[in-house]
């Protein structure tokens, strides 16, 4: 605000007389963020952001789980009424001001601490989120084997009741004293974009495959997991190398900005699809596919009575979308100014949730062959999370002829699918970051500065999780990772713009990028609808809040605390920076929160700028009421 502040009083000083200053000032302000090379650059890397590992780990066993075809009734319906309004409004306000999560709150600077809060979420996200990379990296590594790893019983990590891959299970269930599918808790904090938050799932595989040589190799060898999360041992040199790596990656892919991540996203947005079609077409050949496909997609039209099943959809678009990261504005803020955000908006949410579906029939025509193969029901063998990547699909390539080029081509998918979902991270912090530096620091070299000190800080937070006990804070902080912030930040977006930036002034923004203003329906349900539907899944998510689980390791109550921590310790700048922008303003209680409300400035003349006329300051709740509803 104090920067917004000086640059108004030198404007106005350069009305009288001192021209120069005034220039000097202004003329960085025209300048836009670089720009994607083409349209067709901002969709792909935009989609390869939404399109994460849980629409490949998470959404294929909710469908089933929730009636199988009839699920996708409810599922579209909530893609309809909350992902694409929710999408077009962070993409829009991304667009139209060229300016990351933070400095975007111009127009509404009482809700300045939602880009704070944003920030908050990526630096804790990335390290945990990009683990997986790393875990997947060493699956890869290994799938080079002459043997694959895991499909033997003869290694220095192997426990007495271990059975190889294609050996017959006898007696499998005297061999553990596990609980069935059904009564497996599952965290009610799903953070669906990044698909992997049911860990725990290691123990419901185990109760079917029994000691299996895939499980073994791992909880034993990759993770070296210990007893608990009091006990995290040290550093495992093969996941600090594989996390070394990763962080490496990254960096070279992001130190240019948009410049290097446009070229890179060619190759990892789009190639995910073609792997997955070619695991798809090798799946369906092998015997108990078709089972498992018709078991995905069989309909249960009684589930739909029950209200879990329609909050499960809700919950799955809301997180399997990737809106209130962030992320979306960030990636917007490199759009050209008159790119037909609506047009693209629903092209990516539509493309991005069809690929949940077609991910399905990938998923199940696997676990289909695998239930042939152990003669089990499908519903035995289906799970969610690294229960698919690292144990279920694992064991199946196994089976398959030419293990080895099966596993490369399943793991480089999830890498695929990892790696855009971490760009889009990374990006978000150093977008929040470029926002809180002063223009003097904005030197040619700055992203690749703040890239290389953002990623080194990130290699040692997530050296925790390459030790012995690293596995439990992983599983820790992504089970209260969502629990509140995210619900929060989409809660306020749609609050803010719609009604303390004001539905008309916001609807006249489109308008200037776009050449048509929003229709009554979106504004009825983005900023009507939406916030009471976000906010009856928080209560409800809440409600049915379970502790954290590990298998059949339960936290002891200082992790839980900790947990708590993770999940409002981002949501702490919300309402720290509402009383401080409060505070700067002068007036009554009301007026100085009426002022917070108002766009500074610098937003004023960023809208008369492309033509936009803001004649609508003294708007009241009601006549912007009456706006949504189109009179």
């Amino acid at each position: 605000m104090a920067d917004e502040e000086k640059e108004t009083c030198l404007s106005e000083l350069g009305t009288k007389g001192k021209v120069h200053n005034s220039r000097r000032i202004e003329k960085p302000v025209n300048v836009r963020k670089p720009q994607w090379s083409n349209k067709f650059q901002g969709i792909i890397a935009v989609l390869g952001f939404s399109v994460g590992l849980g629409n490949l780990w998470r959404f294929p066993y909710v469908c089933q789980k929730n009636g199988g075809g009839a699920f996708l009734i409810p599922y579209f319906i909530s893609t309809t009424v909350l992902a694409i309004p929710l999408f077009i409004l962070e993409v829009a306000v991304g667009q139209f001001s060229a300016k990351g999560p933070i400095k975007v709150w111009a127009m509404c600077p009482i809700l300045k601490g939602v880009g704070f809060c944003i920030l908050s979420i990526s630096c804790i996200i990335v390290p945990y989120y990009s683990m997986v990379f790393a875990w997947a990296l060493y699956y890869l590594y290994s799938s080079f084997s002459t043997v694959l790893p895991w499909t033997t019983c003869d290694n220095s990590w192997n426990t007495p009741p271990c059975i190889a891959v294609g050996e017959k299970r006898i007696n499998t269930s005297i061999l553990t004293n596990t609980t069935p599918i059904e009564a497996i808790t599952i965290s009610h904090y799903p953070n669906e974009n990044t698909g992997y938050e049911h860990i725990n799932r290691t123990q419901e595989t185990t109760s079917v495959l029994g000691h299996t040589s895939t499980e073994e190799f791992w909880q034993y060898k990759v993770l070296g997991v210990s007893s608990g999360i009091d006990d995290l041992g040290f550093m495992q040199p093969h996941l600090v190398i594989c996390w070394f790596i990763t962080c490496v990656a990254v960096f070279l892919c992001i130190m240019k900005g948009i410049k290097s991540l446009g070229k890179v996203v060619y190759v990892t947005a789009l190639m995910p699809y073609a792997l997955l079609l070619v695991l798809l077409v090798r799946s369906c050949m092998m015997p108990g596919a078709v089972d498992g496909i018709l078991f995905y997609l069989t309909p249960d039209f009684s589930h739909l009575q029950h209200p879990q099943v329609w909050l499960d959809a809700l919950v799955q678009v809301f997180f399997s979308v990737g809106t209130a990261w962030g992320t979306l504005i960030v990636m917007a803020s490199h759009n050209s100014f008159h790119s037909n955000l609506i047009r693209d908006s629903i092209i990516v949410t539509v493309i991005g949730e069809l690929t949940s579906v077609f991910a399905g029939f990938v998923v199940f025509a696997t676990v289909g062959f695998l239930a042939h193969d152990l003669q089990k029901p499908v519903a035995d063998v289906v799970t969610s999370g690294p229960g698919i990547g690292f144990i279920v699909y694992p064991e199946a390539v196994a089976l398959l002829p030419l293990p080895q080029l099966w596993s490369i081509f399943f793991f480089i998918t999830m890498l695929m699918m990892v790696v855009d979902s971490m760009f889009g991270y990374v990006e978000t912090a150093l977008g929040c970051m470029d926002d809180l530096l002063p223009r003097r620091f904005h030197t040619r070299h700055l992203q690749t500065i703040m890239a290389a000190v953002f990623m080194g800080a990130v290699f040692i937070a997530g050296l925790v999780f390459t030790t012995h006990g690293g596995v439990y804070v992983f599983q820790l902080v992504d089970w209260y990772m969502g629990a509140v912030a995210c619900f929060v930040i989409a809660i306020l977006e749609c609050v803010g713009v719609g009604w303390f930036y004001g539905a008309g002034r916001f609807s006249a923004d489109v308008e200037s990028m776009v050449g048509k203003r929003l229709p009554v329906i979106y504004k009825l349900v983005c900023f009507i609808l939406l916030p009471i539907l976000l906010f009856v899944a928080l209560v409800f998510t809440l409600a049915f809040y379970k502790p954290p689980t590990y298998g059949e390791y339960h936290y002891p109550g200082s992790a839980v605390i900790f947990g708590w921590f993770i999940a409002l310790v981002s949501v702490v700048p919300i309402p720290v920076t509402m009383v401080i922008q409060i505070l700067k303003m002068e007036g009554s209680l009301s007026q100085r929160v009426r002022a917070a409300m108002t766009p500074t400035p610098t937003w004023q003349r960023h809208r008369k700028r492309h033509g936009v006329e803001d004649k609508l300051e003294n708007r009241s709740l009601k006549d912007n009421f009456l706006f949504m509803i189109g009179r």
